[in-house]
C-alpha cells in the first residue's frame, strides 16, 4: 500500500511538471540584475522557468513561488540562489 501511495504521488508530480506547458513568453536577460530578488517555482525538479517580481501567484505546475536572489547571468541562463540552493532559469527554450 505504501509504494502505491508514493506511486500516486511521483506521478502527480511528474504530471504537474509537463515541461510542454511552458507557454509563458520569453525572457530577456538584461532586464534583472545580479542581486536583484526575484520569485521562482517553488517545486524541487527543473521543470518549469516561472519567474517573477511579483511575490503572489504560482508557477505553471501550481506550486508556490519562492524567493530568491539572482547570483549569475550568463547567456540565456539566470542562477537564482533559494534557500541556499541553485536553481537554473533558462530564458530561452532549450
Amino acid at each position: 500500500m505504501i509504494k502505491f501511495m508514493i506511486a500516486v504521488v511521483v506521478a502527480t508530480l511528474l504530471i504537474g511538471c509537463n515541461p510542454s506547458r511552458q507557454d509563458e513568453k520569453l525572457l530577456a536577460p538584461e532586464q534583472y540584475q545580479i542581486g536583484e530578488t526575484v520569485y521562482v517555482c517553488g517545486c524541487p525538479m527543473m521543470c518549469c522557468n516561472s519567474l517573477s517580481r511579483d511575490p503572489d501567484g504560482r508557477c505553471l505546475c501550481n506550486m508556490p513561488l519562492r524567493k530568491g536572489t539572482i547570483s549569475k547571468i550568463q547567456d540565456h541562463i539566470i542562477i537564482v540562489t533559494v534557500f541556499g540552493r541553485e536553481k537554473v532559469i533558462f530564458l530561452k527554450n532549450r
